[in-house]
């Protein structure tokens, strides 16, 4: 199984993920692990860094789906550009495309919440750690241009700002109980 949480910069996805996998057992392979490990090497968004970091994930989505190993994602779906969602949107569905070759599925999960609490979260402290977007005036400027509705009509979605990280991962975690979605 591979849960692919997304949504905008600071809306909750590595504390949700983080919160799943304690509950699920499920691996975690955020975006930031792939982005960090590319960057000495390859300048941030240019094509070259871009073609990497996206057979890096699409490997592991299928390689794990063929090990059998449950994991989650997180992306941004935020992508720059005027052709940004339709790029998000690719990739999403090329996820989904491996896992499913690989022998998995796919459960999306669009993670939300409004733009006050988006603006007071991303100066928090914990997104140094992994390199995140920090600057309040750039997460304007990203959403924006951001189409906020959800990849597909059945992905699950949760705002942030109603529940807490435990909550939110335990309405996920019972969407992957059979029988209960």
């Amino acid at each position: 199984m591979l849960v692919y949480l997304y949504g905008p910069p600071a809306c909750g996805k590595l504390t949700v993920a983080g919160q799943l996998a304690e509950l699920s057992g499920y691996r975690l392979f955020h975006n930031h692990l792939t982005v960090n490990a590319l960057r000495p090497v390859f300048d941030f968004g240019t094509e070259p860094f871009n073609q990497v970091v996206h057979r890096l994930r699409l490997d592991v989505f299928e390689t794990a789906a063929q090990a059998g190993i449950d994991m989650i994602f997180t992306n941004n779906s935020a992508w720059p550009g005027p052709d940004g969602r339709a790029r998000f949107a690719a990739f999403a569905a090329a996820a989904k495309q491996v896992t499913e070759a690989g022998g998995g599925k796919t459960l999306f999960v669009r993670l939300t919440a409004p733009l006050a609490v988006l603006e007071e979260r991303v100066a928090g402290e914990s997104r140094h750690a992994h390199g995140k977007l920090v600057d309040v005036a750039r997460l304007r400027d990203m959403l924006a241009e951001l189409d906020q509705t959800s990849l597909y009509p059945g992905d699950l979605t949760i705002d942030t700002s109603q529940v807490a990280p435990e909550q939110a991962a335990t309405i996920i975690f019972a969407a992957l109980t059979p029988g209960s979605r």
